[in-house]
């Protein structure tokens, strides 16, 4: 079992509250990567991670910035609308001693229907087998 990791892109985050699946830097340079929207992204990314180290599961009331999801126990999405509608869902998690914020898995929203390619539908799975991951004890 691999722990979940400190955050090193699109640049080092050093908050001890937040940490990736060993995957998710990996689908998040995917997406940034093929639309010149890194820079952007950046700045944006930091205030919204900054927020939610500060507030933890309270930052939900940011809601422009998060979201509890509907009919998932654990889930929860940060949100970046734009160009991209950027979504990364993540859950809060203890692990050994201490809790986290754990991001699972970025995806960009162009699909509302459940079963799109580019939807919740398609993300949630992927995000629940992430969780288990690293859960697992």
């Amino acid at each position: 079992m691999n722990p979940p990791a400190n955050i090193k892109y699109p640049q080092a985050f050093s908050g001890k509250y937040i940490r990736v699946h060993w995957e998710f830097e990996n689908d998040l340079k995917d997406i940034l990567e093929h639309s010149g929207l890194v820079k952007n992204f950046r700045q944006r990314y930091r205030q919204r991670l900054q927020h939610l180290g500060d507030r933890k599961e309270k930052c939900i009331h940011k809601n422009d910035w998060f979201e509890k999801l509907k009919h998932e126990k654990d889930l929860y999405s940060m949100k970046f609308k734009g160009d991209k509608n950027i979504r990364i869902i993540f859950a809060f998690i203890a692990y050994g001693d201490n809790e986290y914020a754990v991001l699972l898995y970025p995806f960009e929203e162009k699909d509302r229907t459940k079963g799109g390619q580019h939807s919740y539908g398609t993300a949630i799975p992927i995000a629940q087998k992430r969780l288990q991951e690293v859960t697992k004890g």
